[in-house]
């Protein structure tokens, strides 16, 4: 991370001085972790209290820490990093201190602690990273004058016991088949073609890199963010071709089916392999006895969104992604 080299007190905002920090004791950093939980608590979110205190304590993050004259914490960020990206994985100030200025100190001091090298950073305002202290159409503007373009992501449901469109033919020259969660490689490596070029790569993973996908793929196929549905799960293969052309993973979350992706290598196109194998896997569900489906999309990617809507998904909540190119 650099740590090495300190910023100096980087900015004031109303008596606060803004520094870099390898680390945070926990006792300074319990006061600012417990009201970040008491207000995410509002909204019925879960405890996230410990991973907080992980961020913390980790040396490999860096912490860049407002106080006042006496020394005491009244605001902090924490960067987390990947190769040539990072994340502004939390930042927060005290409720005496919660004022735009603070903020706009925080994140400055952040920006300047990034690693040399990096290329991209992500922040976000109003999902688990969010900037509770600020209303959120103050943190988007703060932002948005440093630059960071916002993507929004949304939770989609679909309500099972309606009535579904029926499964489209597979297009002439595809056959399906259920694709073999174990080959995580070559499903990283097919999702790392499909979604090069489309808004959804800037958020998929942090950094966008072969090497990202294999790691995130080899804990979504092997179960970290829900039970692997291959029963529930589809992929097209050309007729004599090398790989394949689409493929549709199914997860469980809790009780409900739950599209954990639906990729169409950018050769097989303008098909309509993506649709038949949505609307394939959600006969599957409903024969199973679900009672709702789940996908998350990136609103800005248009032909996947319209997709969606298109075989009934609502929009449950939204939340969005900030991204800065340096």
């Amino acid at each position: 991370m650099g740590l090495g080299r300190m910023l100096r007190p980087a900015a004031s905002a109303r008596g606060l001085e803004v520094s870099l920090e390898a680390s945070l004791p926990a006792p300074e950093a319990a006061p600012l972790i417990e009201d970040y939980q008491a207000r995410l608590a509002r909204n019925g979110a879960l405890d996230v209290r410990g991973d907080l205190r992980a961020l913390f304590e980790s040396p490999a993050h860096a912490k860049v820490v407002s106080r006042s004259p006496s020394g005491a914490v009244e605001g902090a960020a924490v960067l987390t990093s990947e190769a040539h990206a990072s994340d502004i994985a939390f930042l927060h100030v005290m409720p005496r201190h919660a004022s735009d200025a603070a903020t706009a100190a925080l994140l400055d001091a952040a920006l300047a602690a990034l690693p040399a090298g990096t290329t991209k950073v992500r922040a976000q305002v109003t999902s688990a990273g969010r900037w509770l202290h600020l209303p959120p159409a103050r943190g988007r503007a703060l932002l948005a004058a440093q630059g960071f373009l916002p993507l929004a992501r949304a939770l989609m449901l679909r309500d099972l016991t309606k009535g579904l469109p029926a499964p489209p033919p597979v297009p002439a020259g595809y056959t399906v088949v259920p694709p073999d969660p174990s080959r995580s490689d070559e499903w990283s490596r097919f999702a790392l073609e499909a979604y090069r070029g489309t808004t959804d790569f800037a958020v998929i993973t942090l950094e966008e890199s072969e090497a990202a996908y294999r790691r995130l793929y080899a804990r979504f196929l092997g179960g970290e963010f829900g039970p692997y549905a291959r029963g529930m799960s589809f992929a097209a293969v050309p007729e004599g071709g090398a790989g394949p052309a689409a493929v549709l993973h199914t997860v469980f979350v809790g009780p409900d089916p739950y599209v954990g992706d639906l990729s169409v290598h950018p050769a097989h196109r303008r098909r309509g392999l993506g649709r038949a194998l949505l609307l394939r896997a959600l006969s599957a569900y409903a024969a199973a006895g679900a009672k709702r489906a789940g996908l998350t999309a990136t609103e800005q990617n248009r032909p996947a969104y319209a997709l969606y809507r298109s075989v009934g998904f609502q929009v449950a909540r939204s939340s969005e992604v900030f991204i800065k190119y340096l």
